[in-house]
């Protein structure tokens, strides 16, 4: 089984550097080739004096030269085809950073236009507010009109009736000339009664009149108010059509992304592997069909560049797993924790000289999630426990959880190398190690991918260390109660 490592140092670095040892090599190889020119110019000296073994000494050099020359160009080939391969990696690399760019400002558009949306849909709610007010005032004010038409006309009626009694009063004059004087003075009474009314009547038609007006007025603020409204209606209409368009010009552009990353995938896994295992096969070969003619010197040289093509075939896997996080679909589940850390134990492989550490596993509460996605974290975790407790006498992991609001807190403490924490920044970061890879093997990225997975699942993920003390990494969880 694979092990996953930490991720300490920039592994792009490494990768340069480690181009750099295989040009050292190459030179090197280029003396080996020297030597062996200045050793056929001895042999070329020695063949005058064995003139006798002439004919089968120049066959076998010819031989040579001819199988030397195609290893020759055979490596030249590969160089050149790998550092092209860089280059184009390269160029993906920068194509990928633009395109994350770009989405982010996309991003950014898109929360801006959701503002101003949400601004319209407020700034309209205020308006069909100040509708419904001056609804209700126009409502009141028609009432209030009805009220005066109804005292204008009992006014009206009250005048007919003065009139008709006059008109009985002046009849009666004439039959009680006796009592005319009584008659005048209440004549003159009824007089200024009517002249009340009369004004009373003035002051409810102006009244009336200066209510029409505001009647008026209202149902002019009322219709500006409901042209505003439809106006901020089509407006609002408009920011809609427009966020859609955008929403599918955006998500035209994501989906041109996604399928330009797949195919910087299908490019890293098909093109990167080619040459790898170009560089992988030529070197079997010559370790098969020439490993009597190289000195220890030699094997080594050819057995490095074994190593460094499987760790780049290695660095290629874990690359590709670490993008495909970001496509994976997560299915979140109940998860039974301890089942899914016994599974991963009982897939644990040691090999029959390697130190097997004491596991101390608590029982460990339920959580929810994308059970694979977790199950790769936890394997992450424990192979990196292992693999820097290797150097203890009796190494000792232990595994346990402790419950946090409405979450679930795991953890994995060794007592292994541990870490300084004053590099901590670069823990999680792809590519970046604390220790030399002479000293612990892996490509640098499992951490990183534990990160994200833990992202994914709104989870957070921490560590904790001394050097030389050992380490424990946390990470939390939703808990799995319903």
């Amino acid at each position: 089984m694979a092990k996953k490592v930490n991720q300490d140092k920039n592994e792009l670095l490494i990768v340069r550097k480690e181009l750099a040892d295989q040009k050292a090599e190459k030179d090197k190889l280029a003396a080996e080739l020297k030597t062996a020119n200045n050793e056929l110019l001895f042999q070329d000296r020695e063949k005058g004096k064995r003139a006798a073994e002439l004919g089968i000494a120049n066959k076998e050099l010819v031989f040579e030269d001819a199988e030397k020359g195609k290893r020759a160009a055979e490596l030249g080939i590969a160089n050149i085809e790998l550092d092209y391969q860089k280059d184009e990696k390269e160029k993906r690399a920068e194509e990928l950073t633009i395109a994350n760019k770009e989405l982010a400002y996309q991003n950014k558009e898109k929360e801006k236009r959701a503002g101003e949306l949400s601004i319209a849909n407020i700034e309209l709610a205020y308006q069909n507010d100040e509708k419904e007010k001056r609804a209700e005032e126009l409502t009141l004010a028609n009432k209030e009109l009805l009220f005066e038409n109804g005292e204008k006309e009992k006014r009206a009626a009250e005048l007919v009736v003065a009139n008709k009694e006059l008109a009985y009063q002046n009849k009666e004059k004439e039959k009680r000339a006796a009592e005319l004087i009584i008659a005048n003075k209440e004549l003159a009474y009824q007089n200024k009664e009517k002249e009340k009314r009369a004004v009373e009547l003035s002051i409810a038609n102006i009244e009336l009149a200066y209510q029409n007006e505001e009647k008026e007025k209202r149902a002019e603020e009322l219709t500006t108010a409901n042209r505003e409204l439809k106006q901020a209606e089509d407006d609002i209409r408009k920011l809609n059509d427009e966020l859609e368009q955008k929403v599918v010009e955006r998500t035209a552009q994501l989906e041109s992304v996604n399928r330009e990353l797949e195919s910087f995938s299908y490019s890293v896994s098909h093109d990167l592997r080619a040459p790898i295992r170009a560089i992988n096969g030529y070197t079997r070969i010559i370790m098969e069909d020439y490993a009597g003619k190289f000195d220890a010197d030699g094997t080594k040289v050819l057995n490095s560049i074994m190593h460094s093509s499987k760790k780049m075939g290695e660095l290629i896997d874990d690359l590709l797993a670490f993008s495909k996080l970001g496509r994976k679909q997560v299915t979140v589940s109940a998860i039974n924790m301890s089942a899914l850390v016994e599974m991963v134990r009982e897939e644990l492989s040691f090999e029959d000289d390697e130190n097997i550490p004491e596991f101390k596993v608590q029982e460990l509460p339920d959580a929810k999630g994308d059970q694979s996605l977790i199950k790769q974290v936890w394997i992450n975790l424990i192979s990196n426990a292992i693999k820097y407790s290797k150097y203890k006498a009796k190494a000792k992991i232990e595994i346990g959880a402790y419950e946090k609001k409405n979450q679930v807190v795991y953890f994995v403490k060794d007592d292994g190398a541990g870490f300084d924490m004053q590099y901590y920044d670069k823990l999680f970061g792809v590519f970046q190690r604390l220790h030399s890879q002479e000293e612990f093997e892996g490509t640098g990225i499992g951490l990183a991918i534990v990160q994200k997975i833990i992202h994914r699942h709104n989870g957070t993920v921490w560590a904790e260390s001394k050097l030389d003390k050992g380490a424990c990494f946390y990470f939390s969880l939703p808990n799995g109660k319903l």
